[in-house]
């Protein structure tokens, strides 16, 4: 028991002044002590190694001065053993807090000299006001409240007598246990405290956990969290991001202890900043829209109240049912719950009616290059969130077929590729999954953020050419940045629409004997003839239609089934399209396999 005497020598002084005063018991008179013994109470314990502990304390706390005073004292004094019997966590809280330590210490004390033949079974009062100990005498045992058993009766002393016990003696109604450890004593309670175990909510469970807090706990039984998991399609609590569950779980508590008596009608500001619960007297207790089934369990740090809902923020409140509610309730989503959040636009796509959200994962925006919202403010924000709304509500089978839709940022357009395995957007950002429909409107994932404006089809072709081991235009793109042909790049940059077959590197591969040979003029020529004015969808490329490009001379298309192939003048060579429709602002791109060569 060495580090629980430590314990209570270091909290000894903190407590003197309220011992000195609740030691000043009734004296009364010796009734057959003609053999009176020398030693005080506090001399006889000490010459009983089994009382140590119970010694430790008292001459930790200094209150060996008043039970070696004239008294006289009854003490009942629980053995090495019985200190043991308590659970560790709540005997050194007990310690720790001086008023509970005097309490427990007064509750061992009865004013007088009681011997062992003057109990009767009934009830003995202590020096802790209005709580007297329960008496049992039969058999010619006593035990104390029924379980206590006296192992030793009528230790005399100078001043009194010991009577050494087997338990440790509890008042009723005394609060030996935090918050934390009431909760995980009861089953009911327990989604609570795994919530309260995880890393993230270690300051709340600390606090929860400090036996000098201050706080009340409004605590939904694991009911109550069943049916909130029901309502947002969960099945477990790990289905939800930490962030949003330490929120919630902060609105279920107050910074003071509050008993149900003292609730009064109106707002009550919780622990999360800004968000205050709703109390209602009119029947019964109610808190926001959850009644309190069982009201006032004390704790040492406080008070709890069991409710049967998980009561919620008012921003959670909100999103219930609408977009809202999938982006705070997803982990996959908790960049862009922040990022809504920062630039105040959640209530918007919570409460805004048919609206598309394209909603971005978080890895995403780390392929975005948005590894961190910090430095962004609401304006910097707002532009790029209102980009992926759309103020329609459009399924995936009713996006347009030209590929262009309007957005909530300024009427700015995103372009969408209906490619051959995928639906793209701005040529560089995939949907990855559709159709998440909700009350106000729909979700459909996206693998990319979107950034405004949206990017040109040489500006897309250059970040397919710097894709690492993925990108396939490195020797188009070097081509079309050399100065030698910014001509050629400013024709196509600057044009409304205009559409692009792009050969890859192999295709360029292919030709690298004859590249060498090309005159600038000629390079010139062969850039020009894979691009045409008009934006082109593969839907609109029809078999033996012949295509007017950028340098006057034409190519045929050729579709047999699926494939489709362009024919140069070459003498018959034939470009496949392997990929269609990478839309961006200006025109579209298809990915062709080699090399068209026009008549030089």
């Amino acid at each position: 028991m060495k580090t629980i005497i430590d314990k209570l020598k270091f909290s000894a002084r903190l407590f003197l002044s309220t011992l000195a005063l609740s030691f000043l018991f009734v004296t009364t008179s010796c009734d057959d002590d003609d053999d009176k013994p020398a030693d005080n109470i506090v001399e006889v314990a000490q010459s009983n190694s089994e009382l140590s502990t119970l010694v430790s304390a008292i001459v930790a706390a200094e209150l060996d001065s008043y039970l070696a005073g004239p008294g006289p004292f009854t003490v009942f004094a629980p053995t090495n053993a019985a200190f043991e019997k308590l659970d560790s966590q709540t005997l050194n809280q007990i310690i720790g807090n001086p008023v509970l330590l005097t309490a427990l210490l007064q509750y061992h004390v009865v004013n007088g000299k009681v011997y062992s033949k003057d109990l009767s079974t009934g009830s003995v009062n202590t020096a802790l006001s209005g709580q007297p100990l329960d008496v049992v005498v039969s058999g010619g045992m006593v035990t104390i409240n029924g379980s206590a058993k006296v192992i030793e009766a009528d230790v005399r002393a100078s001043n009194g007598v010991i009577h050494i016990i087997d338990e440790v003696l509890i008042p009723e109604d005394f609060v030996a246990q935090t918050i934390v450890q009431i909760a995980a004593s009861n089953p009911n309670f327990s989604t609570l405290v795994s919530i309260l175990s995880l890393p993230e909510l270690s300051d709340l469970l600390a606090a929860a956990n400090n036996p000098t807090s201050n706080l009340t706990v409004f605590a939904p039984t694991n009911a109550a969290f069943d049916a909130v998991l029901a309502a947002l399609g969960k099945t477990s609590i790990n289905d939800i991001p930490t962030g949003i569950l330490k929120e919630i779980v902060s609105y279920h508590i107050l910074g003071q202890a509050v008993m149900s008596s003292q609730l009064t009608n109106g707002q009550v500001p919780t622990l999360l900043p800004g968000e205050s619960i709703t109390v209602n007297l009119s029947s019964g207790v109610k808190i926001d829209n959850a009644n309190v089934i069982a009201a006032d369990v004390k704790a040492i740090n406080g008070v709890i109240h069991a409710v049967d809902g998980v009561l919620l923020p008012s921003y959670v409140e909100t999103s219930l049912g609408n977009i809202g509610e999938v982006v705070l309730f997803n982990k996959d989503y908790t960049i862009l719950a922040a990022a809504l959040r920062k630039a105040e636009l959640l209530d918007v796509i919570s409460t805004t009616n048919n609206i598309t959200v394209f909603a971005p994962d978080n890895a995403a925006f780390v392929k975005a290059g948005i590894t961190s919202l910090d430095g962004l403010d609401k304006a910097a924000l707002s532009p790029i969130l209102l980009y992926h709304v759309l103020g329609a509500k459009v399924m995936s089978s009713q996006l347009p077929a030209s590929g262009i839709a309007t957005t909530l940022s300024n009427d700015q357009k995103i372009y969408l590729g209906y490619t051959t395995n995928a639906v793209l957007v701005n040529g560089l950002t995939t949907i990855t999954a559709v159709d998440i429909v909700k009350n106000n409107g729909v979700i459909h994932t996206i693998d990319r953020t979107l950034v405004p404006p949206a990017q040109d089809i040489v500006d897309i072709a250059a970040a397919l050419a710097n894709n690492g081991t993925a990108s396939q235009f490195t020797v188009l793109v070097s081509l079309l940045t050399n100065p030698a042909f910014a001509d050629v790049t400013a024709a196509i940059k600057s044009a409304t629409n205009i559409t692009v077959f792009a050969p890859t590197d192999a295709a360029f591969a292919e030709i690298s004997a004859v590249i060498p040979t090309l005159t600038e003029a000629q390079i010139r020529n062969v850039l020009q003839y894979h691009a045409v004015g008009g934006r082109i969808f593969s839907s609109q490329l029809v078999n033996n239609q012949v295509v007017p490009m950028l340098n006057g001379q034409n190519t045929t298309v050729k579709i047999s089934g699926s494939t489709v192939e362009l024919m140069d003048k070459s003498g018959g060579r034939n470009a496949k399209v392997i990929e269609v429709n990478v839309h961006g602002s200006n025109g579209v791109i298809h990915v062709i396999d080699k090399v068209l060569l026009p008549t030089l």
